[in-house]
């Protein structure tokens, strides 16, 4: 089983020429589909990102977007600025010295994740208040892998690196929310009953589901 290693912001920076590939990549793949910025003046699109290739005409709007959905000098100051205003810490795992998956993690208060993670819906204020008493949490931001280096088995060590970023970054409570079913999967897989699913539009005000795991870090961390 491949062991990944964990970076601090100031080496993260080091291999941006590797970390921001992958990540566009990977949400450009199904379920995310995000491939291009909407362009449509109704924002129709889910975040404003489009599944529609750059130059194609989207069937939503009948108009062509013209910028990816992830430019590259963006992200990299999206990540600087995560570094920069908070604790932040990542995960690598590499196959033949190529990335293969990455994962970041920060700890913050509720307000700002309501803030920053769900601007566009106001609800989620008050649940997220009333989930986790106005206690920090580390959120867990992104968790992606670059299939043309491993194709499967990127979530093999989920409970390993959660916890490790949870004890790094002197939290024991992690949250994430998500579309895609296998990372709702693995947190009941890793953690048991430390974790919960509060699903989309039923349990929770919003359209993804929101995850949260009470990781034990002495006992894990020890096995």
């Amino acid at each position: 089983m491949t062991k990944g290693e964990f970076y601090t912001p100031a080496d993260i920076r080091l291999i941006y020429s590797e970390i921001v590939p992958a990540y566009q990549a990977a949400f450009a793949g199904p379920p995310w589909n995000e491939v291009s910025k909407c362009v449509d003046v109704q924002q129709r699109c889910a975040g404003g990102l489009s599944a529609t290739a750059i130059g194609s005409v989207c069937n939503t709007c009948d108009l062509c977007p013209t910028l990816p959905a992830y430019d590259p000098d963006e992200l990299a100051r999206h990540f600087d600025e995560l570094a920069g205003t908070r604790p932040t810490m990542w995960y690598v795992e590499k196959e033949a010295g190529r990335l293969a998956m990455a994962a970041v993690a920060w700890r913050a208060n509720v307000a700002t994740i309501a803030k920053e993670k769900y601007a566009d819906v106001p609800a989620m204020a008050d649940w997220l208040d009333q989930q986790f008493d106005g206690q920090p949490v580390t959120w867990l931001d992104e968790v992606f892998a670059n299939r043309q280096v491993r194709a499967q088995g990127n979530l093999r060590n989920f409970g390993q690196f959660v916890t490790g970023l949870a004890t790094r970054l002197n939290s024991n409570t992690v949250a994430y929310r998500t579309i895609a079913l296998p990372m709702t999967r693995v947190a009941i897989r890793d953690f048991g009953q430390d974790a919960r699913v509060s699903e989309r539009n039923t349990e929770v005000p919003d359209r993804r589901d929101c995850v949260t795991i009470k990781v034990n870090n002495e006992e894990r961390v020890a096995a």
